[in-house]
């Protein structure tokens, strides 16, 4: 059976060794919050979840697999499938929408900008890798 996207994360943070404390102190969330997350008691935003993956230096695909849940069934979350199930024209096409939606709702309320700024930079990285292996794909050519 397939480990769930939280024991993913503690198995690689265990892994690095390093504490519970480590990891979310650099991820600016309390220690509970990833605890609670790494045993699949809280779900995860992508955004923290690109900044774990990235703390973590693991490439987010290694941590999402295949999440199958005891009864066999597909238990990744739904976004996640689908993002990762996009082709690059029609994920780039998802994240101009998503912009244009955050930029319509600029009303922000519990969201710090430290934890925004994390956001993008994790953003940024899943990009700049996309970009490298499309350019590594052309060099091939």
């Amino acid at each position: 059976m397939q480990a769930m996207i939280g024991e993913k994360i503690r198995q690689v943070r265990q892994a690095q060794q390093l504490s519970l404390a480590d990891v979310s102190a650099k991820a600016k969330i309390s220690a509970a919050t990833l605890s609670r997350i790494e045993t699949d008691k809280q779900n995860i935003e992508l955004g923290l979840f690109l900044t774990i993956a990235k703390i973590l230096h693991v490439n987010p695909k290694e941590l999402i697999g295949d999440a199958v849940d005891a009864d066999g069934e597909d238990s990744t979350d739904p976004l996640v499938r689908k993002i990762a199930a996009l082709e690059p024209p029609e994920r780039t096409k998802f994240w101009r929408e998503l912009s244009d939606a955050r930029k319509q709702n600029r009303v922000l309320k519990n969201r710090n900008v430290g934890q925004q700024v994390e956001e993008l930079l994790a953003q940024i990285d899943l990009l700049r890798e996309e970009i490298l292996a499309v350019r590594s794909r052309l060099k091939r050519r």
